[in-house]
């Protein structure tokens, strides 16, 4: 069994500030921590379940959260930045299932901890009447080829998009967001065998869900300000629908998810 793991940070256990979420500084050092250990208990589930390779993406800011110190001889860790698929970086053909870990709510969520969608520029992403955020466009893509999303962890309303969004997949609540900026913090300990459980049941269980498909509906992107959109309209293929949103059109999911990813990198540029 070949698995894909994307991780992030502001999901992970004991995370909520963006102190937390930073480079440097103590705050990071101990959120950094927890990120790995949420990570082992992962793998812990996973190699239970009999899995026999891992790809892990760092999958948070610049991708140089993780060091790749005693991960198990199985488990292959993609870091750094820019890559072509960005938080998805590794996912393709040939896995049995993608697990999100130490996700977060897209952008807007009410009591969401550091709820946003993949930066602070982006307002909102939609297919249609379908709103997505950071788990929906990974799940899409892990999809697009073929790949059930199965597992997620973070907070509950993290859990609660997952589960509306892919019926079937399994959730670990790490914390129980009150305010945009607070939690209430469950014991690291309790959450990571929970973790761990949860993640091998995810991969036993008979019926996985079905790959999130794509509804064929071009991607609509709104910035929160409108200079954001300038910078990002000069992506080729796209069409400013108003002062902060542009569609992006695309054959697949693949290529709707490429340009989204050139939109948000232009919107950076002159910063």
């Amino acid at each position: 069994m070949k698995l894909f793991i994307a991780i992030d940070l502001e999901g992970i256990t004991g995370v909520t500030s963006e102190r937390d979420t930073e480079r440097d500084g103590p705050a990071a050092k101990v959120a950094r921590g927890h990120m790995r250990a949420d990570l082992d208990a992962v793998l812990e589930g996973c190699f239970a379940a009999g899995a026999d390779e891992v790809v892990v993406c760092d999958a948070h800011d610049d991708g140089r959260n993780l060091d790749a110190a005693d991960l198990p001889p199985r488990v292959v860790l993609v870091a750094g930045s820019p890559t072509p698929y960005s938080m998805l970086q590794g996912i393709g053909r040939g896995y049995d299932g993608a697990l999100f870990v130490g996700y977060h709510a897209r952008a807007g969520t009410a009591a969401a901890v550091l709820e946003h969608t993949w930066n602070y520029k982006v307002f909102a992403a939609t297919l249609g009447d379908l709103e997505v955020g950071e788990l929906g466009l990974g799940a899409l893509l892990a999809g697009h080829f073929g790949v059930p999303a199965v597992y997620l962890s973070g907070d509950d309303k993290a859990a609660a998009e997952a589960e509306a969004l892919v019926p079937g997949i399994v959730t670990t609540v790490v914390k129980t967001g009150i305010t945009r900026l607070a939690a209430g913090l469950h014991s690291p300990d309790d959450v990571r065998a929970r973790m761990r459980d949860d993640v091998a049941r995810a991969l036993r269980a008979a019926d996985k869900p079905t790959p999130l498909a794509w509804n064929g509906e071009p991607l609509r992107l709104t910035f929160t300000r409108v200079e954001f959109c300038d910078r990002a309209a000069g992506c080729p293929g796209v069409r400013r629908l108003d002062g902060r949103t542009l569609q992006i059109p695309g054959a697949d999911f693949e290529e709707v998810y490429r340009g989204f990813l050139t939109c948000v990198r232009l919107s950076d540029l002159g910063e």
